[in-house]
């Protein structure tokens, strides 16, 4: 039987801006429940103009927390001012938001039953893995 999903990879895009105006200095991290809260990390001293500025409508992830927390950390910035994520996190955006609805996306990303697929299933290595073939060209 044909199945009627399409790939992520064709609905959404990897996006790099980083925070070289030093337009902000609110540093957020991504939480188990997949939402923004306040960064915790030490940055003191730290060049935050090296950090990604995240704006509404832009999705970000930590996959580094995959095998300790067993869950995708990954979620949607629904602010209007703007933010900072660690360099270390990927961003993406939704191509066509009348094809595929950001908040629709998130939606997903916050069932859990994908929560316990990602967690019993992924582990950090594969995630990268996986994201890159999301994302080649």
């Amino acid at each position: 039987m044909k199945s009627n999903y399409d790939i992520l990879g064709n609905h959404i895009r990897l996006i790099d801006t980083r925070n070289r105006e030093s337009i902000t200095d609110r540093v957020l991290g991504i939480n188990i429940d997949k939402f923004f809260m306040p960064s915790v990390a030490n940055v003191i001293g730290t060049d935050l103009s090296k950090y990604k500025l995240i704006t509404k409508g832009k999705f970000a992830c930590n996959p580094m927390h995959v095998g300790r927390d067993e869950r995708l950390p990954v979620a949607l910035y629904d602010e209007e001012k703007p933010a900072i994520v660690s360099p270390a996190y990927f961003m993406f955006e939704v191509i066509d938001n009348s094809i595929l609805n950001e908040d629709y996306l998130m939606m997903w990303f916050r069932r859990p039953d994908l929560t316990v697929f990602v967690g019993y299933i992924l582990t950090e290595v594969y995630v990268v893995g996986l994201l890159g073939t999301i994302f080649a060209d």
